[in-house]
């Protein structure tokens, strides 16, 4: 399990990648991943490598979203898996983030 960053050419894109579980032994890195540097316009949380998530990551994913002052539109989720994807729609995460 590990958190990467990537940041677009403008700085204006922060992409946070999970690979592996999604669970709560992620949460300082997943934290230091978007306060360890200047806030920007739009966050992007790549899942593609996620094949789970627990309750304590859509805990982590409410407080990126508070990070960014409860903003939608600059959040959005890409490449979730199926399961992953459905869990985040049950829980509504559609009126926080956007999703695939």
């Amino acid at each position: 399990m590990s958190v990467l960053t990537s940041m677009s050419d403008d700085g204006d894109i922060l992409t946070i990648k999970v690979i592996g579980k999604f669970q709560f032994p992620l949460a300082s890195e997943f934290r230091r991943a978007y306060t360890d540097i200047d806030q920007v316009q739009n966050y992007v949380l790549d899942l593609q490598d996620s094949e789970y998530l627990d309750s304590s990551a859509l805990g982590m994913i409410i407080a990126l979203w508070e990070f960014v002052e409860r903003d939608k539109a600059r959040i959005k989720i890409i490449n979730a898996n199926t399961e992953v994807t459905q869990i985040l729609q049950s829980a509504n995460f559609d009126q926080l983030v956007t999703l695939p």
